[in-house]
């Protein structure tokens, strides 16, 4: 091509990159969207408490994750810097609920419940009501993805 038009490269580096993103968003999506059913069949009687917890609180990090990829940030592996990247999505006005609280309570609980002491922070929790907010905050997350691609 024409030495004097380097823009058009970088612009489709820069599509093909985006489309990169997409495809790992939706990736990490569909992840959520897994642990999500498995924690809608968790709080149905007989009730899996622990199970349920886990699920929602997996789900919520890959639907972060989802955001912050889709977004163009880096990744992370790490529990609380998921919390705060999602603070910051939603300082960004990126997402509209803030759920960095939830992935904190959340992940308290969860380690209640995998380290085996499952007890005092799990009793107070409404699980039909937290993973119906779960659901909410998925579906937030698609419509982001849906933007950002251009759908």
């Amino acid at each position: 091509g024409d030495p004097r038009l380097p823009a058009l490269g970088g612009f489709q580096m820069a599509a093909s990159g985006k489309k990169k993103r997409i495809k790992e968003a939706r990736e990490l999506l569909s992840l959520a969207k897994e642990q999500l059913d498995d924690a809608q069949m968790d709080w149905w009687e007989p009730a899996q408490p622990a199970s349920c917890v886990t699920n929602t609180f997996y789900s919520y990090e890959n639907a972060i994750s989802a955001a912050i990829v889709a977004v163009g940030r880096a990744r992370t592996r790490k529990h609380h810097e998921k919390a705060l990247l999602a603070k910051k999505l939603f300082d960004d006005q990126r997402l509209k609920t803030d759920v960095s609280d939830t992935l904190r309570e959340l992940n308290e609980v969860r380690k209640d419940v995998q380290y085996g002491e499952a007890g005092g922070l799990l009793a107070g929790y409404d699980l039909e009501s937290m993973v119906n907010d779960l659901e909410s905050f998925v579906q937030e997350v698609e419509a982001l993805i849906d933007e950002i691609e251009g759908l």
